[in-house]
């Protein structure tokens, strides 16, 4: 486990053990309106959004530290880098690794609130998509959507603004199915939320 994942699970379980420890104390005291204040300057800082698209919608990872206006994404040597868009995902990948890294695109998944799909490069087809090579320090810049979002009529949208109710959201999932040398395959999976930001 890195530092980052350490500190990403000890700083939750810190501010749960406070706001838990205020309001048994404000229930000993009867200080309840002191817990509301508490809670207003919290909320603003849990509910950061780490990317907002042209739609007004924001979009985070849910199990990766977010950062303000990027999703990326460090692992090993390998960068990821989400552009999302209602339409489309632009992905960029950036290997700075010692070895060559591939890419299987034919078994990569694009999960929209739990309906699993294979993905489609831009321009979109039902077709398969390669094998992507992606040589020591260079990058690939692709457009991505789900392939089940593809019909005959048209190219659905991976997630509406005007759909979300109150508190909506999206659950997106991008799973890329990487070998890095002579390593065995691996499954790299990115879960992030889609809300409104205002």
């Amino acid at each position: 486990m890195t530092l980052s994942s350490c500190i990403l699970i000890t700083i939750p379980v810190c501010i749960s053990a406070i706001l838990m420890q205020t309001y048994f104390d404000s229930r000993k005291y009867k200080r309840i309106p002191h817990l509301i204040v508490l809670l207003s300057f919290l909320f603003p800082t849990l509910s950061h959004a780490q990317y907002i698209d042209n739609e007004n919608c924001r979009i985070s990872f849910k199990s990766y530290e977010n950062h303000q206006g990027k999703l990326e994404y460090n692992k090993e040597g390998i960068i990821y880098q989400f552009i999302p868009n209602s339409n489309a995902w632009k992905v960029i990948i950036k290997n700075n690794t010692d070895e060559t890294v591939w890419l299987n695109w034919k078994q990569a998944g694009f999960i929209v609130n739990g309906r699993a799909s294979g993905i489609s490069l831009y321009p979109f087809t039902t077709d398969e998509a390669p094998l992507e090579t992606i040589k020591h320090n260079q990058e690939i810049n692709r457009t991505i959507t789900a392939t089940n979002l593809i019909t005959e009529k048209g190219i659905s949208k991976i997630y509406h603004k005007k759909k979300f109710r109150k508190n909506g959201r999206t659950s997106v999932t991008i799973v890329f199915p990487m070998t890095v040398g002579n390593k065995p395959q691996f499954f790299h999976t990115f879960n992030f939320t889609v809300t409104k930001d205002n």
